[in-house]
Protein backbone atom coordinates (compact mmCIF):
# COMPACT_ATOMS: atom_id res chain seq x y z
CA UNK A 1 0.00 0.00 0.00
CA UNK A 2 1.12 3.91 -0.98
CA UNK A 3 0.69 6.78 0.41
CA UNK A 4 1.90 10.16 -1.15
CA UNK A 5 4.00 12.99 0.29
CA UNK A 6 1.66 15.84 1.42
CA UNK A 7 -1.00 13.26 2.73
CA UNK A 8 -2.65 13.27 6.67
CA UNK A 9 -2.30 10.87 8.92
CA UNK A 10 -3.03 10.21 12.55
CA UNK A 11 -1.55 8.58 15.81
CA UNK A 12 -3.27 7.21 18.03
CA UNK A 13 -2.86 5.14 21.46
CA UNK A 14 -4.82 4.54 24.61
CA UNK A 15 -6.35 7.78 24.91
CA UNK A 16 -8.39 7.41 21.36
CA UNK A 17 -10.68 6.02 20.25
CA UNK A 18 -10.85 2.57 19.10
CA UNK A 19 -13.00 3.76 15.68
CA UNK A 20 -9.66 5.11 13.91
CA UNK A 21 -12.13 5.56 10.89
CA UNK A 22 -14.17 8.08 12.29
CA UNK A 23 -10.72 10.97 11.57
CA UNK A 24 -11.97 11.55 7.87
CA UNK A 25 -9.50 12.76 6.23
CA UNK A 26 -6.32 10.93 7.38
CA UNK A 27 -4.90 8.73 4.81
CA UNK A 28 -2.41 6.80 7.38
CA UNK A 29 -2.71 5.98 10.96
CA UNK A 30 0.43 5.05 13.58
CA UNK A 31 -0.79 3.24 16.67
CA UNK A 32 1.23 3.08 20.01
CA UNK A 33 1.34 -1.13 20.53
CA UNK A 34 3.94 -0.72 23.47
CA UNK A 35 5.88 0.92 25.99
CA UNK A 36 9.17 0.18 27.97
CA UNK A 37 9.13 -3.68 28.49
CA UNK A 38 5.62 -4.21 30.08
CA UNK A 39 2.78 -2.16 28.77
CA UNK A 40 0.84 -3.01 25.63
CA UNK A 41 -1.96 -0.36 24.11
CA UNK A 42 -4.96 -2.79 25.07
CA UNK A 43 -6.40 -0.24 22.21
CA UNK A 44 -3.80 -1.56 19.82
CA UNK A 45 -5.70 -4.75 18.19
CA UNK A 46 -8.68 -2.83 17.88
CA UNK A 47 -7.41 0.70 16.41
CA UNK A 48 -4.92 -1.65 14.05
CA UNK A 49 -8.21 -3.38 12.54
CA UNK A 50 -10.25 -0.12 12.12
CA UNK A 51 -7.44 1.36 10.21
CA UNK A 52 -7.22 -1.90 8.11
CA UNK A 53 -10.56 -1.32 7.09
CA UNK A 54 -10.64 2.01 6.70
CA UNK A 55 -8.17 1.62 3.77
CA UNK A 56 -5.85 3.59 5.74
CA UNK A 57 -1.52 2.74 6.05
CA UNK A 58 -1.55 1.17 9.31
CA UNK A 59 2.16 2.02 11.38
CA UNK A 60 3.07 1.15 14.98
CA UNK A 61 4.67 2.70 17.53
CA UNK A 62 7.10 2.25 20.79
CA UNK A 63 7.27 4.28 23.83
CA UNK A 64 10.72 4.31 24.64
CA UNK A 65 12.32 3.91 28.39
CA UNK A 66 15.59 2.61 27.43
CA UNK A 67 17.26 6.35 27.00
CA UNK A 68 21.37 5.53 26.11
CA UNK A 69 21.13 2.09 26.77
CA UNK A 70 21.90 0.02 23.59
CA UNK A 71 21.67 -3.17 25.50
CA UNK A 72 17.90 -2.13 26.59
CA UNK A 73 17.16 -0.87 23.28
CA UNK A 74 17.30 -4.18 21.71
CA UNK A 75 15.07 -6.00 24.07
CA UNK A 76 12.90 -3.20 23.90
CA UNK A 77 12.66 -3.55 20.02
CA UNK A 78 12.18 -7.07 20.35
CA UNK A 79 9.34 -6.65 22.90
CA UNK A 80 7.75 -3.39 20.12
CA UNK A 81 8.03 -6.65 17.39
CA UNK A 82 6.18 -9.12 19.33
CA UNK A 83 4.34 -6.40 20.46
CA UNK A 84 2.86 -4.48 17.31
CA UNK A 85 2.81 -8.43 15.69
CA UNK A 86 0.15 -9.08 18.50
CA UNK A 87 -1.42 -6.16 17.46
CA UNK A 88 -1.75 -7.05 14.06
CA UNK A 89 0.58 -4.60 12.50
CA UNK A 90 2.66 -7.08 10.34
CA UNK A 91 6.02 -6.60 8.93
CA UNK A 92 6.93 -4.87 5.88
CA UNK A 93 5.47 -1.05 7.37
CA UNK A 94 6.50 0.89 9.29
CA UNK A 95 7.51 0.44 13.26
CA UNK A 96 8.62 3.37 15.29
CA UNK A 97 10.82 4.22 18.28
CA UNK A 98 9.29 7.58 20.65
CA UNK A 99 11.83 8.59 22.20
CA UNK A 100 11.01 11.36 24.61
CA UNK A 101 11.56 13.63 27.75
CA UNK A 102 9.85 10.93 30.64
CA UNK A 103 10.84 9.83 33.91
CA UNK A 104 11.54 6.44 32.71
CA UNK A 105 13.59 7.56 29.67
CA UNK A 106 17.02 9.58 30.37
CA UNK A 107 17.69 11.81 27.21
CA UNK A 108 20.63 13.37 28.44
CA UNK A 109 23.19 10.46 28.51
CA UNK A 110 25.18 12.15 24.90
CA UNK A 111 24.09 12.73 21.72
CA UNK A 112 26.13 9.94 20.51
CA UNK A 113 25.63 7.23 22.97
CA UNK A 114 21.60 8.16 22.46
CA UNK A 115 22.04 7.94 18.72
CA UNK A 116 23.25 4.65 19.60
CA UNK A 117 20.68 3.30 21.48
CA UNK A 118 18.16 4.26 18.97
CA UNK A 119 20.09 2.68 16.13
CA UNK A 120 20.12 -0.56 18.13
CA UNK A 121 16.37 -0.14 18.27
CA UNK A 122 15.98 0.77 14.69
CA UNK A 123 18.61 -2.41 13.80
CA UNK A 124 16.75 -4.99 16.23
CA UNK A 125 12.73 -3.93 14.36
CA UNK A 126 14.48 -3.83 11.27
CA UNK A 127 16.06 -6.86 11.38
CA UNK A 128 12.13 -8.33 12.07
CA UNK A 129 11.22 -6.73 8.91
CA UNK A 130 10.04 -3.65 9.47
CA UNK A 131 11.18 -0.11 8.34
CA UNK A 132 12.12 1.74 11.49
CA UNK A 133 11.04 5.48 12.22
CA UNK A 134 12.60 7.89 15.46
CA UNK A 135 9.88 10.30 16.99
CA UNK A 136 10.47 12.95 18.52
CA UNK A 137 10.11 16.87 19.53
CA UNK A 138 12.19 18.81 16.92
CA UNK A 139 14.74 20.53 19.68
CA UNK A 140 14.86 17.17 22.13
CA UNK A 141 16.20 15.88 18.58
CA UNK A 142 18.87 18.60 17.42
CA UNK A 143 20.59 18.83 21.22
CA UNK A 144 20.46 15.04 22.36
CA UNK A 145 20.84 13.02 19.36
CA UNK A 146 23.03 12.76 16.53
CA UNK A 147 20.48 12.94 14.07
CA UNK A 148 23.01 13.11 11.27
CA UNK A 149 24.56 9.05 12.63
CA UNK A 150 21.16 8.01 12.35
CA UNK A 151 19.63 9.12 9.00
CA UNK A 152 23.06 8.46 7.37
CA UNK A 153 21.62 4.49 7.94
CA UNK A 154 17.78 5.24 7.92
CA UNK A 155 17.45 8.03 5.46
CA UNK A 156 13.90 10.29 5.77
CA UNK A 157 13.02 7.99 9.22
CA UNK A 158 12.53 11.20 11.63
CA UNK A 159 9.09 11.81 12.80
CA UNK A 160 9.21 15.26 14.43
CA UNK A 161 6.89 16.91 16.56
CA UNK A 162 6.72 20.77 16.03
CA UNK A 163 3.48 22.70 16.61
CA UNK A 164 3.87 26.25 15.44
CA UNK A 165 0.70 27.36 17.23
CA UNK A 166 1.33 25.51 20.33
CA UNK A 167 -0.66 22.66 22.51
CA UNK A 168 -4.36 22.04 22.02
CA UNK A 169 -5.10 24.27 19.53
CA UNK A 170 -6.96 23.03 16.94
CA UNK A 171 -5.16 23.28 13.70
CA UNK A 172 -6.25 21.68 10.00
CA UNK A 173 -3.37 22.09 8.11
CA UNK A 174 0.45 22.40 8.94
CA UNK A 175 2.06 26.04 8.14
CA UNK A 176 5.01 25.25 5.96
CA UNK A 177 6.15 28.52 7.18
CA UNK A 178 7.08 26.85 10.82
CA UNK A 179 8.77 23.32 9.14
CA UNK A 180 11.43 22.37 11.82
CA UNK A 181 14.78 23.13 10.52
CA UNK A 182 16.34 19.46 10.48
CA UNK A 183 17.12 17.45 7.58
CA UNK A 184 15.37 13.50 7.28
CA UNK A 185 12.08 14.36 8.63
CA UNK A 186 9.53 12.00 6.36
CA UNK A 187 6.56 12.68 8.79
CA UNK A 188 5.65 15.80 10.66
CA UNK A 189 3.04 16.01 13.46
CA UNK A 190 1.86 19.45 13.14
CA UNK A 191 -0.87 19.13 15.86
CA UNK A 192 -2.55 17.66 18.90
CA UNK A 193 -5.69 18.47 18.39
CA UNK A 194 -5.93 17.93 14.25
CA UNK A 195 -9.66 19.71 13.15
CA UNK A 196 -10.26 20.41 16.93
CA UNK A 197 -10.66 16.46 16.77
CA UNK A 198 -8.28 15.89 20.26
CA UNK A 199 -6.00 13.92 18.22
CA UNK A 200 -2.33 14.13 16.92
CA UNK A 201 -2.58 15.67 13.11
CA UNK A 202 0.73 14.45 11.09
CA UNK A 203 1.58 14.92 7.15
CA UNK A 204 3.70 12.71 5.60
CA UNK A 205 6.92 14.38 3.41
CA UNK A 206 7.88 11.69 0.96
CA UNK A 207 6.06 8.69 0.05
CA UNK A 208 5.22 5.76 2.54
CA UNK A 209 4.45 2.30 1.56
CA UNK A 210 4.15 -0.91 3.10
CA UNK A 211 5.82 -4.39 1.15
CA UNK A 212 2.39 -5.59 1.32
CA UNK A 213 -0.73 -5.76 -1.46
CA UNK A 214 -1.65 -2.16 -2.47
CA UNK A 215 -5.31 -1.47 -1.57
CA UNK A 216 -7.01 1.48 -2.75
CA UNK A 217 -7.83 3.97 0.10
CA UNK A 218 -11.59 3.90 0.46
CA UNK A 219 -13.44 7.36 0.39
CA UNK A 220 -15.76 6.12 2.74
CA UNK A 221 -15.22 3.81 6.19
CA UNK A 222 -16.08 -0.11 4.83
CA UNK A 223 -16.61 -0.37 8.64
CA UNK A 224 -18.23 1.84 10.62
CA UNK A 225 -17.74 0.98 14.29
CA UNK A 226 -19.42 2.81 17.06
CA UNK A 227 -18.14 6.26 18.33
CA UNK A 228 -16.74 6.32 22.14
CA UNK A 229 -19.38 7.01 24.72
CA UNK A 230 -18.86 11.29 25.38
CA UNK A 231 -20.72 13.79 27.47
CA UNK A 232 -20.37 17.41 27.71
CA UNK A 233 -20.42 18.14 31.48
CA UNK A 234 -21.72 21.54 33.38
CA UNK A 235 -19.35 24.04 31.93
CA UNK A 236 -18.80 22.64 28.15
CA UNK A 237 -15.85 20.14 28.70
CA UNK A 238 -16.65 17.12 26.17
CA UNK A 239 -15.51 13.56 28.57
CA UNK A 240 -15.14 10.57 26.76
CA UNK A 241 -15.76 7.52 28.93
CA UNK A 242 -12.82 5.12 29.60
CA UNK A 243 -11.86 2.96 32.31
CA UNK A 244 -8.13 2.47 33.07
CA UNK A 245 -5.43 2.26 35.64
CA UNK A 246 -2.89 5.32 35.96
CA UNK A 247 0.71 5.15 37.55
CA UNK A 248 1.64 8.81 38.49
CA UNK A 249 5.62 9.72 37.70
CA UNK A 250 5.71 12.28 40.83
CA UNK A 251 3.37 13.74 42.89
CA UNK A 252 0.10 15.21 41.56
CA UNK A 253 -3.27 17.29 42.84
CA UNK A 254 -6.54 15.80 42.65
CA UNK A 255 -8.97 18.95 42.87
CA UNK A 256 -12.55 19.31 43.11
CA UNK A 257 -12.95 20.20 39.10
CA UNK A 258 -10.93 19.57 35.78
CA UNK A 259 -9.27 23.05 36.33
CA UNK A 260 -5.43 24.04 37.58
CA UNK A 261 -7.65 26.69 40.05
CA UNK A 262 -10.10 23.95 41.46
CA UNK A 263 -9.71 23.47 45.20
CA UNK A 264 -7.25 20.66 46.23
CA UNK A 265 -9.02 17.60 47.64
CA UNK A 266 -5.91 15.21 47.84
CA UNK A 267 -2.72 14.44 46.37
CA UNK A 268 -1.26 11.16 44.12
CA UNK A 269 2.33 10.37 44.35
CA UNK A 270 4.74 7.87 42.47
CA UNK A 271 3.91 4.26 42.67
CA UNK A 272 0.32 5.44 43.34
CA UNK A 273 -2.68 3.25 40.89
CA UNK A 274 -5.67 5.86 40.16
CA UNK A 275 -8.38 4.31 38.66
CA UNK A 276 -10.58 6.30 36.25
CA UNK A 277 -13.05 6.53 34.43
CA UNK A 278 -13.23 8.91 31.78
CA UNK A 279 -10.71 11.84 30.24
CA UNK A 280 -10.82 14.77 28.77
CA UNK A 281 -8.16 17.10 26.87
CA UNK A 282 -8.69 20.94 27.65
CA UNK A 283 -6.84 23.88 28.16
CA UNK A 284 -3.35 22.26 27.25
CA UNK A 285 -3.87 19.38 29.86
CA UNK A 286 -5.23 15.83 30.00
CA UNK A 287 -7.61 15.26 32.76
CA UNK A 288 -9.12 12.08 33.78
CA UNK A 289 -11.72 11.34 36.31
CA UNK A 290 -11.39 9.18 39.17
CA UNK A 291 -14.78 7.66 41.24
CA UNK A 292 -14.37 8.43 45.02
CA UNK A 293 -16.05 6.75 47.74
CA UNK A 294 -18.38 9.89 48.69
CA UNK A 295 -19.38 9.23 45.28
CA UNK A 296 -18.19 13.07 44.59
CA UNK A 297 -15.59 12.71 41.71
CA UNK A 298 -11.88 13.90 41.91
CA UNK A 299 -10.19 15.18 39.16
CA UNK A 300 -6.42 14.95 38.43
CA UNK A 301 -3.94 16.03 34.79
CA UNK A 302 -2.37 12.76 33.34
CA UNK A 303 -0.83 14.64 30.76
CA UNK A 304 0.31 18.11 29.81
CA UNK A 305 0.84 18.99 26.08
CA UNK A 306 2.23 15.98 24.44
CA UNK A 307 4.40 15.46 28.36
CA UNK A 308 2.68 12.29 29.97
CA UNK A 309 2.86 12.67 33.52
CA UNK A 310 2.78 8.93 34.25
CA UNK A 311 1.61 5.28 32.24
CA UNK A 312 -0.97 3.85 31.53
CA UNK A 313 -2.63 0.48 31.73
Amino acid sequence: MEVAKKNYGVDVSSYNSENVGQFSGAKFAIVKVSEGLSYQNPKAHSQVSSSNANGMLTMAYHYAHFGADSNRAVQEGNYAVNSAKQAGVQPGTYLACDWELDDNNNTNGGREASANAVLAFMDTVAKAGYKPLLYSGASLLRNNVDTEKVISKYPNSLWVAAYPLGNGTAVTEPDFGYFPSIDGVGIWQFTDNWKGLNVDGNISLVDLKDDGKTVAQAVKPNVAKPQARSFVDEIGDTWYLENGKFYPNGTINIRYGARTTSDIIGTVTKGDCVKYDAYSRHGGYVWIRQPRANGEPGFLVCRQGNDPWGRFE
